[in-house]
């Protein structure tokens, strides 16, 4: 996790593993892959039910980012996704990444129609709990956004974190968070539409885990899978993008 001042164009990818910024874009085919993500990521994971590739357009200015759509018929696994891993050596005890998002082309009328955009997990975890450090979910119905933390004071091993999407006029956000260890640590959000100034010190939401039982982010997974049936259903071809994504330890990294 390197505090780069650049950010990544397109789906190239500044982040755990020290990639650089791509200055073209990289073409993006489907299926699994290593490297992925065009060669910026470590690897990518895309099932044959899903479509997996460039988006005409980028987000935040950039001139294309990653595309990712429901074939008619997926399955309950259809996934599309890319990987930023790296050794022991950057596994840190803080955390904090920063990727944009577009929604505008998705269904989501209801509250079921949810699909998993982003995880980072550790290497071990206490005792029975699951690796996953933090998990990231598009929530239906009032668009909302939903952070699983790891948290051992729970008993589900997790703390669940709901904050509504803000208005946007096209559907474009930017979402961060910092994640610290501890007893307790901290975890701190920022969501916010495309373009609209965000700061270090005013996060959106903010929550004291106890999450130093576990071993520090050594994976993130960034696109779309764990989607449920009625999400498949209602967005069968219709693109979820991601872009510019910035994985750091310290330094807020910001629009």
């Amino acid at each position: 996790m390197k505090s780069f001042t650049m950010k990544a164009l397109a789906v190239a990818v500044l982040g755990l593993a020290g990639a650089s910024a791509m200055a073209a874009c990289p073409t993006i085919t489907g299926g699994n892959a290593t490297p992925g993500g065009g060669g910026a990521w470590t690897s990518q994971s895309a099932s044959a039910d899903t479509t997996f590739t460039n988006a005409p357009t980028g987000l935040n200015g950039t001139s294309c980012a990653l595309s990712i759509s429901v074939n008619a018929g997926a399955l309950s696994n259809t996934r599309g996704f890319v990987s930023d891993t790296h050794g022991p050596s950057d596994i840190g005890s803080r955390y904090r990444a920063r990727f944009y998002f577009d929604i505008s082309a998705l269904n989501l009328p209801l509250a079921n129609n949810q699909a998993e955009i982003f995880n980072a997990f550790a290497n071990t975890a206490p005792g029975a709990a699951p690796t996953d450090m933090i998990q990231m979910f598009l929530i239906g119905g009032t668009k909302s956004l939903r952070f699983l933390v790891a948290d051992s004071s729970q008993g589900s091993f997790y703390k669940t974190i709901t904050a509504a999407l803000p208005a946007s006029a096209n559907g474009h956000y930017y979402v961060e968070f910092d994640l610290n260890q501890g007893a307790p640590g901290s975890f701190r959000y920022w969501i916010t539409p495309e373009g609209t100034a965000s700061a270090d010190g005013t996060p959106t939401g903010t929550y004291a885990p106890t999450n130093n039982g576990w071993s520090g982010v050594m994976q993130a997974n960034l696109g779309r899978y764990s989607t449920t049936v009625n999400f498949r259903t209602n967005n069968v071809g219709a693109p979820f993008i991601v872009d510019e994504f910035d994985s750091r330890r310290q330094t807020f990294i910001g629009q």
